[in-house]
């Protein structure tokens, strides 16, 4: 798959958007000098069609998802540790 880049623009409204849940905000925040609410509510939302966009979203919702959920090993060394007595 061919990776396409964002523009600074495209990737700071992609990062609100993760933040804030909401293509309306995220975009009056990339995008300061659009004054419009029903301008940044369409924009935002064509944005969120960007096949470049929207696989940059979804790639970072994976990358901060794996950070918050330990996973197996991380499980089993909590585990062997609290069985040692090593914590609590």
């Amino acid at each position: 798959m061919i990776e396409h880049k964002l523009t600074v623009k495209q990737q700071v409204f992609a990062d609100y958007y993760i933040e804030l849940g909401n293509a309306t905000e995220a975009y009056l925040k990339a995008y300061p000098n659009v004054k419009k609410e029903a301008t940044a509510r369409a924009n935002g939302s064509r944005l969120l069609t960007n096949a470049s966009i929207k696989t940059y979203i979804d790639n970072r919702m994976k990358e901060l998802n794996s950070k918050r959920v330990a996973d197996q090993q991380e499980i089993l060394e909590l585990l062997t540790a609290i069985a040692r007595g090593e914590t609590t």
